[in-house]
Parts: structure tokens; sequence; C-alpha cells
């Protein structure tokens, strides 16, 4: 039968042979290191090996990788170690690899268990930078996974505040919004965005990026070629929440008066008077 003491004594004596080492966090530049048993290879020399029976040995590991992760168990699992995490966002971020695509691919798939939000938001917290970075790959397919990493993320309630602080992301998701040639990719940032406006607290921080409601408010107009009506939808959407949470902010006041005296609120209460306020002027 199966012996989760014995596994995990076996799985703990596996993890003594190989240790991940990173310098890298929110506010370094670092290249990460990966130390092995024997010599600590540098992620910028990744892949400058003249080994090509090792470089492809590698393909097959990510490629073995991402079809465990397309498995809703191996997902919640794989997300929870340390290790493979650390590589994955190490090599995530060096886009001349071939493994680059492949590791943005597999942080993707994980993505897609719901409980892994909030493990991939806060306690693996160089993959939201490795992901953000990606969106500025030369591979197309890197950013359209990065884009649906980042919606799939925003979906969650409790991660929602954490991304949109998180540095460049807004900034990065407007950018795709406006520039993805590709339709899949375009409507997958949009949809991140819209994901973060849900949250009342981002307000702040998407007004405060200086393109954002700019890039939603071009992206409702829908007049650039390659806009779609799904498009266009969900950023007059995110218009509307992020309007919603506004007029929340400018009646809370007046609404809890009423509230105290149970007395309905004016009709006046939601629409504003349009009158300007001068300053002693002569008539």
């Amino acid at each position: 039968g199966y012996d989760e003491e014995e596994d995990t004594t076996m799985r703990s004596e596996r993890s003594k042979n190989v240790s991940v080492h990173s310098s890298y966090s929110n506010d370094s530049a670092a290249t990460p290191r990966f130390s092995g048993t024997n010599t600590p290879v540098e992620v910028r020399g990744y892949d400058d090996t003249v080994d090509e029976h090792l470089r492809a040995a590698r393909q097959n590991i990510f490629a073995l990788t991402l079809h465990l992760v397309k498995e809703k168990d191996n997902a919640y699992h794989l997300a929870r170690h340390d290790a493979l995490m650390t590589s994955l966002a190490a090599i995530a971020n060096y886009h001349d690899s071939p493994s680059h695509l492949l590791a943005i691919k597999a942080v993707a798939f994980l993505t897609r268990h719901r409980l892994n939000t909030k493990i991939l938001a806060f306690k693996q917290r160089y993959i939201v930078p490795a992901i953000v970075h990606g969106t500025s790959s030369m591979n197309d397919s890197s950013r359209l996974f990065c884009c649906y990493a980042l919606q799939n993320l925003a979906q969650d309630k409790s991660c929602r505040q954490e991304l949109a602080v998180a540095p460049g992301l807004i900034s990065a998701l407007c950018e795709r919004s406006r520039k993805a040639q590709s339709e899949e990719e375009r409507l997958a940032a949009i949809s991140a965005i819209k994901n973060l406006c849900d949250e009342p607290a981002n307000l702040i921080p998407m007004t405060n990026t200086p393109d954002c409601i700019a890039t939603l408010m071009h992206l409702a107009h829908g007049m650039e070629e390659g806009i779609t009506d799904l498009m266009q939808y969900r950023a007059c959407d995110a218009l509307a929440t992020l309007s919603h949470w506004l007029r929340k902010i400018a009646t809370s006041g007046q609404a809890l008066e009423n509230a105290k005296t149970k007395q309905p609120p004016p009709k006046t209460l939601f629409v504003p008077s349009l009158q300007v306020v001068p300053f002693n002027q002569w008539k």
C-alpha cells in the first residue's frame, strides 16, 4: 500500500541533491543563479553549452512539465513546488532561450487551477514579475500566454489588489491592449484589465497609470481596425465599473445620512449638478 511517511522521506532526500538559489526579487535586476550538486549555472549562460544532448534533454524536460501541468491535480501540487517555480520564473525571464516559451506556457497552465492563484500571486512572488517581463517578449506565443496568465490571476478577487500594484503590470496590459496584432492576445489583455477593474481599491492605481483610462476609452470607441465587438464591450464594461466605484465614493456620505434617518435617497443623489462654482465674480 501507499506509505505517506515513507514517500515524504524519499522526496526529502531527493530535494537535498538539488538546491535552487535565486537573487531575484521585485527590487533587484540581479540575474538568478541555479546551484546544482556540481557547478553553478547562470541563467544568462543557460543555452551557451555546446552539448546538444543536454540542450535537447532540457527541451524534453520542459515538454514533460507541460504535459504534467495540463492535468488539474498535478497543477495543484506543482504550483507549490518552490524549486520548480523558481526554475520556471528564471527561464521565463531569459527571452532568448528556446525554453522561454515552454516555461511561460507552464506557468499559464498553472493559473488555470483556481486554488493556485493565491499561491502564485502571494507566495511564489517571483512569478508575477516574470510574467510582466514576458509581455515584452519577441515571441508572439509567449506574450499571448503571459496575458492568459494575468487574466486568470486577476479573476481571483483576493489577488486583484496585489496585481494592480505590481510594478509595470497595468502599463504592460495597456500596451498589449493597444499594440497586439493577435486578436487573442489583445482580448486577453483587455480581459485582464477588466478583471482588475472589479476591485474598488484598484481605482487609484488604475487612474494613476497614465495610459490606462486613455487605452480603455480608445478601445471603447472601437474606431481602430482590429477592435472586435467583444473587445469594445469589455473596455466599456471596465469604464462603467470604474465609474461605478467613483459614484459610490461620491454618494457614500449622503447615502449614509439618509440611511440613519431611514429616508429614501433623493433622486438627485446620483445625478451631477453640472453647475459651476465661482469665487466672488462680478456680474
